[in-house]
């Protein structure tokens, strides 16, 4: 990069618009699914906390992953096909900027590549494959020309205001994501290192003494920790290990259908979060990745607390 762009100078774009809140994510079927991993630079400072973002040029379909502040990589299990992947903070004086995945990033990437030579900072579509993992793919181009800007805002303003109808035939769906069943009648011993869960060991042995009820080895609890209050944990059968996930955290009761909460199964890796966001509800789509033991958010699906409450299960 010039030196201006890495000191922030004259040339960094900055687009001050009105900022866009992404309420729903539609996203299809991913029985044929592929690993799309890559990393992040931000040029001159830590890296902020943002969402990346990647379309389907084909559906339309836009996927999402939270990453926080001065993470470098990430990944994403997409359906096979043809997708722009780009990234916009979330940060104070930041979230009107997009980094992008972009002909710029695979030109400079080439041996003998130069700065003038590079030019074209138009996104560039990544091939992502049915199966396996497609890895080295960077986001490092923070100068968009303001059409390509411009495009992307009416993509996740389009996300934005899909009909709730639309959004909910589009969610994603527990046997899409199947996980093996745990064959073993023995189960390790819990892993106590994380000082976190000590004020739960009785809870935790008991919910692991009844065995797996999530993700085919893993035994999901609710840990009461005061008045209102419940802690959620998971629980490897396998390791021991217990992961107190943060997406679901501290968990607060809905107002109406507490039973939705907290939705999963024993065979999927797929669980459902339901939780209150002022005057709306919103269902986040978690799906848990059995060896790094963390979720990622699939889909967001917002409606009305009148429309939570007065539908019936679904």
């Amino acid at each position: 990069m010039q030196a201006g762009r890495e000191a922030f100078g004259p040339a960094w774009r900055t687009r001050w618009r009105g900022s866009l809140g992404i309420a729903a994510l539609v996203l299809p079927s991913l029985a044929c699914a592929g690993l799309l991993e890559g990393s992040v630079t931000f040029p001159g400072r830590t890296i902020p906390a943002s969402t990346i973002y990647a379309r389907n040029l084909d559906s339309g379909v836009v996927h999402k992953v939270a990453l926080r502040r001065s993470e470098s990589s990430f990944r994403l299990e997409l359906q096979a096909g043809r997708y722009w992947l780009f990234l916009r903070p979330q940060e104070p004086g930041l979230a009107e900027l997009y980094g992008g995945h972009t002909r710029f990033s695979v030109c400079r990437s080439q041996p003998n590549a130069s700065e003038r030579s590079c030019s074209d900072h138009s996104l560039h579509a990544i091939e992502v494959p049915a199966t396996g993992a497609l890895a080295g793919i960077t986001i490092d181009d923070w100068f968009l020309e303001e059409t390509q800007a411009e495009e992307l805002d009416r993509i996740l303003g389009e996300a934005q205001n899909a009909a709730e109808e639309s959004i909910e035939l589009g969610r994603p769906r527990f046997s899409e994501y199947r996980a093996p069943a745990w064959e073993s009648a023995d189960r390790a011993r819990l892993d106590i290192t994380d000082e976190r869960v000590t004020p739960f060991l009785e809870q935790l042995d008991h919910a692991a003494g009844a065995g797996a009820n999530f993700a085919g080895r893993f035994a999901l609890a609710h840990l009461e920790c005061g008045v209102g209050c419940r802690q959620v944990a998971i629980v490897d059968l396998a390791s021991g290990a217990v992961t107190l996930p943060e997406q679901i955290g501290r968990a607060a009761a809905l107002p109406c259908r507490a039973d939705r909460e907290l939705v999963f199964r024993d065979d999927s890796r797929l669980l459902e979060h339901t939780h209150r966001d002022g005057t709306a509800v919103i269902t986040d789509y978690l799906l848990w990745d059995i060896t790094q033991r963390s979720f990622t958010t699939l889909a967001q699906y917002r409606r009305s607390l009148e429309r939570f409450c007065g539908s019936s299960p679904q």
